[in-house]
């Protein structure tokens, strides 16, 4: 299984939880990311709002997670379609990957420095 999980109360910026318009910054990113998979028609790519991902320093935060391969925790992402772009790009080229590594230089400009941890997969098997 693979999904994006966009935290729904990042703040907006460094200063102001909201936007102008009210909304959070988390709640923009998602905004983003549901409206540019519209009009894309993308219907394979599962995404989940999710309150809290305690990455309160480096807003907005997207996790990219996957089951079979490392998951990947970003921040520091802006909450407009061209970040929405750029973390949908990223995800497909993760999704070509056997497991996970996506070399950085196919990395989209706009996901440079937004990484902050990988996570291994879980695995099936409990061995002693």
């Amino acid at each position: 299984m693979r999904r994006l999980v966009i935290c729904t109360t990042c703040k907006f910026s460094e200063t102001s939880k909201f936007a102008p318009d009210g909304r959070s910054g988390g709640e923009m990113m998602l905004a983003a990311m549901q409206g540019l998979l519209a009009k894309l028609g993308r219907v394979d790519v599962v995404v989940e709002a999710q309150a809290c991902l305690w990455n309160c320093t480096r807003p907005c935060s997207v996790v990219v997670q996957d089951s079979q391969r490392f998951s990947y925790i970003t921040g520091g992402n802006t909450p407009d379609e061209a970040q929405a772009e750029a973390l949908l790009a990223w995800f497909d080229l993760h999704g070509e990957t056997p497991d996970g590594n996506v070399p950085f230089k196919q990395w989209p400009q706009k996901m440079r420095g937004h990484f902050i941890a990988r996570i291994p997969p879980l695995k099936s098997e409990v061995k002693p």
